[in-house]
Parts: structure tokens; sequence; C-alpha cells
């Protein structure tokens, strides 16, 4: 008999790690100077989303999320990659999450790929949906304003964290 392993699903923690990623490029595409600490981040979150950890996933996405926050504020045209970085930043700390979960209830050896895949997919949509209708709302309500578009990253970002909860 073996023993119960804790630990989350291999693929959802890739996932959730690679989402991450992909943020921390977003905001890097926008300011060089906050890219070092989007990249420490990612590696507490990977961290944490490998190992089972909740707290190295909360930080290493709120460093994220602030590092996009931070992108927005200092390249004040630039509004569609930070949003963008700040949805995938709530989706992955939400799909690790989830896998955290996955292993604190079922173990690693469980087969989850059914749950994990229709999780991931329904928070990739949400995401999607997040950055679509702030993305119009800046367009049609900013006015060319950049300090709504930070406002709207906020507010956004808040929606989609209410949403998935």
């Amino acid at each position: 008999m073996t023993e119960f392993e804790p630990t989350p699903p291999r693929n959802t923690a890739t996932a959730a790690t690679v989402a991450l990623t992909v943020a921390t490029l977003l905001v890097t595409s926008v300011s060089t100077g906050v890219a070092a600490v989007a990249a420490v981040g990612v590696l507490a979150f990977a961290y944490g989303a490998f190992s089972g950890s909740r707290f190295p996933v909360t930080a290493g996405a709120a460093v994220v999320f602030l590092a996009a926050l931070l992108a927005a504020i200092a390249v004040r045209t630039a509004v569609f990659a930070p949003l963008a970085a700040a949805a995938l930043t709530v989706a992955a700390w939400d799909l690790a999450e989830h896998g955290i979960g996955l292993g604190e209830h079922v173990g690693a050896d469980a087969r989850t790929r059914n749950a994990e895949l229709v999780h991931a997919a329904l928070t990739v949509g949400v995401a999607v949906l997040a950055v679509t209708a702030g993305y119009a709302v800046y367009l049609v309500g900013a006015d060319g304003r950049p300090v709504a578009a930070v406002v709207l990253l906020a507010a956004g970002a808040l929606a989609l964290f209410g949403a998935l909860r």
C-alpha cells in the first residue's frame, strides 16, 4: 500500500507557472525596470505551486500583480499588456490554489486530469472576459486619460478575483 502524498498535480502546477511566466513577460514588454522583481515572484510562485505551499504561491502572485500595476503606472500609454498580465496573474494564482486543494484532498496519485482541464478552461475564460471587458471600457470611457487605465486595471482585477472565488 502506498502512502498518501498531498502534493499538487504537476499539470496544474505547470500550467499555473507558465501563466505567471507569460504575465511576467507581458510586464517586461512594458517596463523592464520591474522585470527582476516579477521574476523573483515567479520563482517563489513556482516553488509553492509544485510543493503545495500556499504562502509562496500567494506572495509570488502578489509580487507579479504589483509589477503589473507598476508597469501600468510607469508607462501610462500601455494599457493592454498590464491588464492582461494582471488577469493572467490572478488566473495563475487560482490554478495553483486549485492544484494545492486537489493535492490536499485526493493526493498526488489520483486521476484529476478532467477536473484540472475544466477548471483551467473556466479560469482562462473568465480572465479573457475580464481583459476584454476592461479594455473595452478603457477604449470607450477612458477618453485617453492614462490614470483611468490604472483604476480600470485594479477594478478589473478585483472583479476577476471576485468571480473566481
